[in-house]
Parts: structure tokens; C-alpha cells; sequence
């Protein structure tokens, strides 16, 4: 068993909900780790057209450019497969544990995973859940967050997680939504990332 030192933000799920908050939560200098089980719902997608950037691309691309930027900005991506999350005070720090056995540590987290939510039993107290609409490719439930994608204190949710809308481009859109009030929370001022 590994006991992880203190990060910043975990991020659990390496899709691309998950790989848009950690490049987004690193590039705003946040120690950034994404926790990822390796099976990404949009590798499946071999001609993704609907996004503006690209008239083509394959889902596993898609991924590995995220990969790529998350560690441009100095985020760390890890093969792990999430057990369990809790914390034993509001509002924070968490414990995140592995199928491994090994233990990390945040101060917040996003949850971008489209896995059942069986790891969040510890915090049962204090998320809650909607009802998935009916559909062939839609989850039986989601988290329940605020607008600004926060579900409790420094519990952040984005893609399937926390919409139906089973879209690339929502998910991308969700993740970076979910990372920017992340960051404005933690800087207690609205954050705006301005590429010059």
C-alpha cells in the first residue's frame, strides 16, 4: 500500500470530461492528479464529427492529446481504479482509495467517471442523486449539483457523472466548467484563463 502526499485536486476519471478539468485545474497551477481506470467511454468513437476544431477524430485521439496536454501543464495521470472516497471533516481534505490499496490525498476533487458510484458510499450523507432520463445509453443516475457543478463542499462533478447529454462535446464543455469554479472557489475570486 502507497500512502500519496497532499495534492491539490484529484480528479477521478480519464475521460474527456476528466482530462479537460485537470488540464485547466494544472495550468492554473494546481498540484493536479487524474485518477484513470484505463476505459475511457469515448475511445469506442472512431469519427467523432461534431466538434468545431476538427471535422474528424477518433476517440482514442481525443484522449491521448488530453493526456498530453494535462501533462504539459505539469498534471499527473495514474492507472487506478477508484474503491472509495471520503473525508473525515468538512471541508475537506479526501481520501481517495484504489483497487491497489493505495491512498491519495486532496484538498478537492472532480468527479468525472461514468462508473457506477458505489465509491461514494462514505459520502452518502451529503451528495445526492437524480434520476437518469430513459434511453439506451443513458446512466440510471446522476450526482446532483449547483450550477456552478459543485455537489458539496469541495466535491466537483462533470460529464456523464453529472449530465444525460451523452456528448463529447458537453463532457469537454462540463469538465472545463467544473474546473473553472474549482479554481475560482480556491482563489476566492472568478477565474478567467486567458491564453496570450
Amino acid at each position: 500500500m502507497v500512502l500519496h502526499h497532499m495534492h491539490d485536486v484529484l480528479v477521478i476519471g480519464g475521460g474527456v470530461a476528466g482530462l479537460q478539468a485537470a488540464v485547466f485545474t494544472a495550468k492554473a497551477g494546481l498540484e493536479t492528479v487524474v485518477l484513470d481506470d484505463g476505459n475511457p467511454l469515448v475511445s469506442n468513437t472512431d469519427k467523432i464529427q461534431n466538434l468545431l476544431t476538427e471535422e474528424r477524430i477518433a476517440g482514442d485521439e481525443i484522449i491521448k492529446s488530453g493526456r498530453e496536454r494535462v501533462m504539459e501543464f505539469d498534471g499527473n495521470i495514474e492507472k487506478a481504479t477508484v474503491t472509495r472516497l471520503d473525508r473525515e471533516d468538512m471541508p475537506g481534505p479526501f481520501t481517495v482509495t484504489t483497487e491497489s490499496d493505495d491512498s491519495y490525498r486532496s484538498e478537492a476533487v472532480i468527479i468525472a467517471t461514468a462508473n457506477e458510484f458505489d465509491m461514494l458510499t462514505p459520502l452518502d450523507d451529503e451528495i445526492e442523486y437524480v434520476d437518469g432520463p430513459e434511453g439506451e445509453f443513458t446512466m440510471e443516475k446522476h450526482i446532483q449539483t449547483d450550477d456552478a457543478n459543485q455537489a458539496s463542499d469541495n466535491i466537483y462533478v462533470a460529464g456523464l457523472a453529472n449530465t444525460w447529454e451523452y456528448q463529447t462535446a458537453v463532457a469537454i464543455g462540463d469538465g472545463a466548467k467544473a474546473a473553472i469554479n474549482l479554481v475560482s472557489d480556491r482563489n476566492e475570486e472568478a477565474y478567467i484563463d486567458h491564453d496570450w
